[in-house]
């Protein structure tokens, strides 16, 4: 008789606590929502968004490496899901960065669009190499410039945000600013835990250094979405607070 793996284990509850969280989440942002001065709310709204698609992929992700914790169960990984949620939420979760900006106009259409671009380029080269690593079950040559492609995208993203953002912050109120700048290194430090979890399964094969792969982007996600948010999400309470204290 199979014994029950824990690492299998380990994958399949933590695919359990990101869908949890990211419902928990949206229902947060939802509930909040109205707390916020009317021009702040649709940075809540854009939060919820992004918790939601993600919470939905998750339920459907949840079962992909099974639910009794035998390695045996495992015929696959919920990579065209998993990177599906990417391409929706990904940019949404830019789209904040000229939303607490207050960017109109041509400026925060022309930062945008540089940032979407990026993003879309990572996530497709991602996914080209991730899925080609799968197919040969470790290293292949697709997969490794796929993967170079994809941090070259990324620098360019972190380039944007600590030039062109980091510029636009620093005639905005205190609470926007030191958002926008913890936002950033959210895109530095907890966005590099991707190509962490891709070089993983890259340079070492095998089913269980994919569950690890798994184990990694949960993580990730997690803090990246909710979290993120979260930030956005309290700069703005603040900002609220603040008028409405100016008001009375």
């Amino acid at each position: 008789m199979e014994d029950v793996n824990l690492l299998v284990l380990a994958t399949q509850y933590m695919f359990w606590v990101g869908f949890v969280g990211m419902a928990a989440g949206t229902l947060y942002f939802l509930v909040e929502r109205n707390s916020l001065a009317p021009e702040y709310r649709s940075t809540a709204t854009v939060a919820a968004l992004v918790t939601f698609v993600a919470a939905i992929h998750y339920y459907f992700m949840k079962q992909a490496v099974g639910e009794s914790g035998l390695l045996s169960e495992i015929d696959g990984f919920p990579t065209e899901i998993r990177y599906i949620d990417w391409l929706v939420t990904t940019p949404l979760l830019l789209i904040k960065f000229p939303l607490l900006l207050g960017l109109k106009g041509g400026k925060g259409r022309s930062l945008l669009t540089k940032l979407v671009i990026a993003d879309i380029i990572m996530i497709i080269g991602g996914y080209i190499g991730e899925s080609s690593i799968n197919l040969a079950g470790g290293f292949t040559q697709l997969g490794l410039w796929a993967y170079v492609v994809g941090c070259i995208a990324w620098f360019y993203i972190i380039y944007l945000l600590f030039t062109n953002v980091t510029k636009a912050a620093e005639d905005k109120p205190a609470p926007i600013r030191k958002a926008l700048l913890q936002m950033r290194l959210f895109i530095l430090i907890g966005w590099a835990i991707y190509p962490v979890g891709y070089a993983v399964t890259l340079f070492a094969p095998g089913i269980e250094v994919q569950l690890v792969r798994e184990l990694i982007y949960n993580f990730a996600d997690l803090i990246n979405k909710v979290g993120f948010g979260l930030i956005a999400f309290f700069a703005v309470k603040t900002m609220s607070a603040t008028q409405k204290l100016k008001s009375t």
